[in-house]
């Protein structure tokens, strides 16, 4: 191949370098460590790697302009470095591991997860591979879920929407027993997990009673939001959590 057909095959991606992202199981808690192998396989020409990129991925919903449609985000990005020239047919594996966060919304519902992984290459064309995962909930958000559960709650639907500056999944609870039941209309959770502490944001929905509960419904009115902050050995805690969590609501569900 001569010179210019070579330069011509690196900048148009023609039997480039190719990536295979091997991951060691398709299932993680939220949290967990995630391990993996790059298997990266050099094309017909030497070409110089630079770095690869780990994109955590999931879909979110986006409201705006009273029009609701669905984009891609990144909820975690890893940068793994390679810095070397692949031979051309050269195979080469390249292990790695991160940490993935606490608040990787969890597989269920509408809600998926997937690491896109981005090679870029010099003077060529990047090339992609995309792997999807199951995500399951924390720790801490296990206690929740099971304390509201407990409580008579069930979890009804779940969505992915960007909030606080950053893309959080929104748990939806209706009160299908117990003594919320009659009193709620549903409970809105948001779990927010920090590096030593949890924050829960709940919407307490309450269920429009009369002529003056129809006005503050439709005013809005009816819905109170609030923040409560556990530390992360209290947040395991199911007991605590669950005390706190109805205490919180029955103050705001009246």
């Amino acid at each position: 191949m001569g010179l210019f057909k070579n330069t011509l095959a690196r900048v148009l991606g023609i039997g480039g370098t190719r990536i295979d992202t091997k991951l060691e199981k398709k299932e993680y808690q939220a949290g967990e460590r995630v391990k993996g192998e790059l298997h990266i396989k050099g094309g017909k020409v030497k070409q110089e790697l630079e770095s690869v990129y780990l994109h955590v991925m999931t879909e979110y919903e986006v409201e705006t302009n009273d029009k609701t449609y669905f984009q891609n985000g990144t909820l975690q990005k890893v940068i793994v470095s390679v810095d070397r020239i692949i031979k051309e047919n050269e195979e080469v594996v390249i292990p790695f591991f991160f940490t993935l966060s606490e608040n990787t919304p969890v597989s269920i519902h509408k809600s998926y997860i997937w690491i896109k992984t981005h090679l870029e290459i010099d003077k060529a064309v990047d090339q992609y591979d995309a792997d999807g995962i199951q995500i399951i909930p924390s720790a801490g958000l296990k206690t929740v879920i099971q304390a509201l559960q407990e409580e008579g709650f069930v979890l009804r639907e779940s969505e992915n929407k960007k909030k606080y500056g950053k893309i959080i999944q929104e748990f939806e609870f209706y009160p299908m027993n117990g003594e919320f039941r009659g009193k709620l209309d549903e409970l809105e959770i948001n779990y927010l997990s920090f590096e030593k502490t949890v924050d829960i944001i709940l919407q307490v929905d309450r269920k429009a009673k009369g002529l003056s509960g129809l006005f503050s419904e439709s005013l809005g009115t009816d819905e109170s939001n609030v923040r409560i902050s556990f530390s992360k050995e209290q947040i395991t805690d199911k007991i605590f959590v669950r005390t706190n969590l109805v205490k919180t609501i029955k103050r705001y569900c009246k």
